[in-house]
């Protein structure tokens, strides 16, 4: 891993960040891929993808069933627990090469508010964050992805209402 601090190295609340950030956004994307799944298995399709982004795919679930049992159970999530910190890298290189960018988990997991929202079509209003302010040492990630915003609709990433920085 190139990231300046690893998951190896994360202190507690950096790696639950990291945990939250990365179970979360594999947990969208399987969901999403399930459900293109099951369309496509009624229209009675075949769901494509090249050889290399089935095994990436499979590796994820595999990886995300053992990560379950650390979120279903409340199991500690230390960076010294190396089963643990393997599942996760696995995840992020997943994620990394499904999404063809990479993912400063480091940035991740330091304090401040992360918020992606996928949506397919916008009817009404779609917003990402809305803050009074955020401070000079604030940070916010904000990702918003939607397929089509049909007449009358808005989608925002964020709103700030008085202050940045």
């Amino acid at each position: 891993m190139t990231d300046a601090v690893s998951l190896a190295t994360m202190t507690g609340p950096m790696m639950a960040a990291a945990f939250k950030f990365l179970f979360d956004r594999a947990s969208t994307f399987l969901d999403r891929r399930n459900a293109v799944k099951d369309k496509a298995e009624d229209e009675a399709e075949e769901l494509g993808g090249t050889a290399v982004e089935r095994e990436s795919v499979e590796n994820l679930r595999r990886a995300m069933n053992a990560l379950e049992v650390y979120d279903e159970h409340g199991l500690p999530l230390r960076s010294d627990d190396a089963k643990l910190v393997g599942h996760l890298e696995t995840v992020l290189g997943e994620l990394q090469r499904i999404e063809g960018r990479p993912i400063d988990i480091a940035a991740v997991a330091r304090a401040g508010v992360a918020v992606e929202v996928e949506s397919d079509d916008v009817e009404g209003t779609v917003t990402g964050l809305v803050a009074d302010e955020i401070g000079e040492t604030g940070r916010a990630d904000v990702r918003v992805r939607t397929r089509t915003v049909k007449a009358g609709g808005e989608v925002t990433g964020m709103r700030i209402e008085r202050r940045l920085g």
